[in-house]
């Protein structure tokens, strides 16, 4: 009887031995803890990374906020250039009005002078003769008016032109001061904008910087994302070394046939960076039902910061299935599943941009076109 029961643990033991072989990484509980260790770095990683992006995109909007400051000082400064020379050309104008007028003082005066000369040299006798001369007395007081008027006529348009000449001396004055005024105004724009150019440099090199940080956070993420991909194929290769369930594949999502991302390289939906898309991503509502592609075990169900809530399912014949970005897990590690059971219900959890079910189908642990094995 003891030898019976040594021998049905030891077949106990092998039958185990066979369904959950150990790796060189160790058992399947040892890598899935390695692999949730490295998931919590990860998302640490994630997350000094977005904080680091959210710094980045205040700069990007303070930068945008100088550029938008050194625009409008750039337009002001024109508008005083164009003040400038403005008033340098009134003041141009002026300056010649200026000369005009004291050429036409200068000829007064020499006219004046002239006159002034004469009646000097002959004393009154040069306006009595020409009284004398009159013909009648009447002749003689129009004479003396003539000579009254053309007396203070000259004197007359020598004050106007004095006038006029002070007051566009004033005028000049008054648009110099203006251009001066001006050129202080913009002297102090000027040195405004070198400020906010001072400023501008400062926000790029903590740009730069923060990108620098960016790129080495996520050199790191890309390194533990590696050291997962690694994690994760061990788990797959730690299959139950069964044959294949058969069969063709159900569809995962029953009632879903809209794919809304296939197999292969595109886009990255949020950074828009070129990369691998590792299966194909289902649309459907939050709550749709996600069923077993085939009869299996479960192998997996986590929490994963890209694919979410996930579950892997082990087919045999070294085939396995993965189901990501679930609201709810409804199996356990170790359940036996049939095909078309629920195993999940859809929804948006992990690095997703809306709910739909994303489905891999896994050969040896290497990725493959699911389209190959489902309709």
């Amino acid at each position: 009887m003891f030898k019976k029961c040594i021998l049905f643990v030891f077949s106990i033991s092998l039958l185990l031995g066979s369904i959950f072989p150990m790796t060189a990484g160790g058992s399947i509980e040892d890598l899935k803890q390695k692999q949730q260790e490295i998931q919590n770095k990860i998302k640490e990683y994630r997350q000094q990374a977005d904080a680091l992006k959210s710094q980045k995109e205040n700069v990007q909007a303070e930068i945008d906020q100088l550029d938008i400051e050194i625009d409008a000082l750039n337009l002001e400064i024109e508008g005083y250039d164009l003040q400038k020379q403005e008033l340098t050309l009134q003041i141009a104008e002026k300056e010649q009005e200026i000369v005009k007028l004291n050429e036409e003082i200068d000829l007064n005066n020499e006219a004046l002078e002239d006159r002034l000369r004469i009646m000097y040299k002959n004393g009154t006798s040069g306006y009595l003769e020409v009284i004398l001369n009159a013909d009648d007395l009447m002749d003689a007081l129009t004479r003396l008016d003539m000579i009254q008027l053309i007396v203070q006529s000259d004197v007359d348009l020598l004050k106007s032109i004095e006038a006029q000449k002070k007051q566009v001396e004033e005028l000049q004055l008054s648009l110099e001061n203006q251009r001066a005024e001006v050129i202080t105004v913009q002297n102090s724009v000027i040195a405004k904008k070198q400020e906010v150019a001072v400023a501008y440099s400062e926000k790029e090199q903590r740009m730069a910087a923060l990108e620098k940080d960016i790129n080495k956070i996520q050199q790191l993420e890309a390194a533990e994302e590696a050291q997962s991909a690694k994690i994760e194929k061990d788990i797959l290769a730690a299959q139950r070394a069964v044959e294949y369930a058969g069969g063709e594949m159900a569809w995962p999502v029953p009632g879903n046939y809209r794919i809304t991302s296939y197999f292969g390289g595109r886009p990255d939906p949020i950074t828009g960076v070129w990369s691998t898309h590792r299966g194909i991503d289902i649309g459907a509502s939050y709550g749709s039902a996600i069923v077993a592609a085939n009869d299996g075990v479960v192998i997996f169900t986590g929490s994963h910061w890209s694919y979410g809530n996930y579950i892997i399912i082990d087919h045999g014949g070294g085939i396995s299935t993965l189901y990501a970005h679930n609201t709810s897990l409804l199996v356990r590690n170790g359940d036996e599943v049939s095909r078309g059971e629920q195993i999940a219900t859809a929804g948006s959890t992990g690095y997703s941009t809306g709910p739909h079910c994303h489905f891999e189908v896994r050969i040896n642990g290497t990725i493959t076109d699911p389209l190959k094995y489902v309709k």
